[in-house]
């Protein structure tokens, strides 16, 4: 068993750029991406002082935060890693979850008005020459702690992810329990209310455009797993001959 760290560790790698090497390991972000969340989150984290003591910093707060999100660990041993007791590290954790929880439409929301799809679609299509797209669809698998009643049915925990144009993560808004393993995402999809929003013109209809004769709404692109839709391109099945045409 590993010794705890000093109390003050993290206030010295808080305050020393040479510490930059030790920031991704443990909190998953640079430095300077955790001074711009902290800013982000300084009005709701930050605590008045009492003639008690010194509240706990806001920085501190988001490392607890972070640390418990990162690597999973009980709220007793976050705390120790930062001399926090194991009641004051589950406050902080909560209180960091839910400050993050109120600010998450302002940074990651799907793209619902026109101005929004239409700058969405140009900057997926002058990356990657596909029109239309507004961005990609995936299957991403979250583990949890199953209940120890039925366990058997909560295999897998799945969330589909909308992505932007570069491909990373900002939005996990449909979300689904798988109860079996062998469900295919076809389903899941049905069931995650993502087909609905669509379905209702929920989802971005506008603006279309007309391509080789044929109207095309904004779209998402997944992969072989996913249905044919009229709002979301797949892939050829694997296998399957395809004229040179339809290649291209």
């Amino acid at each position: 068993m590993g010794l705890t760290k000093p109390q003050n560790w993290f206030d010295v790698v808080l305050i020393s750029p040479a510490m930059e090497s030790l920031w991704r390991p443990p909190f998953r972000i640079s430095g300077g991406t955790f001074d711009v969340l902290c800013d982000f989150l300084r009005d709701d984290l930050q605590k008045q002082n009492t003639r008690m003591r010194q509240p706990v910093s806001v920085e501190k707060r988001v490392a607890v935060g972070l640390w418990g999100l990162a690597t999973g660990n009980s709220y007793r041993t976050c705390g120790l890693q930062f001399g926090l007791g194991k009641s004051t590290a589950k406050v902080i954790s909560q209180e960091f979850e839910s400050a993050l929880y109120r600010i998450k439409n302002n940074y990651t929301r799907f793209p619902f008005t026109e101005d929004e799809v239409r700058e969405a679609m140009d900057r997926f299509e002058e990356l990657y020459n596909f029109p239309q797209t507004i961005g990609a669809i995936d299957g991403c698998h979250i583990e949890i702690k199953a209940p120890p009643v039925n366990k058997e049915d909560y295999l897998i925990a799945s969330s589909f992810t909308v992505c932007n144009k570069e491909l990373l993560t900002v939005n996990c808004i449909f979300v689904t329990l798988l109860w079996v393993i062998l469900v295919v995402f076809m389903i899941i999809m049905q069931f995650s209310g993502i087909s609905d929003l669509a379905d209702n013109n929920t989802i971005p209809v506008v603006p279309v455009k007309t391509i080789q004769g044929v109207d095309l709404r904004p779209m998402l692109v997944g992969d072989i797993a996913y249905p044919l839709c009229s709002w979301l391109v797949k892939l050829f099945p694997a296998g399957a001959y395809i004229p040179v045409q339809e290649k291209i």
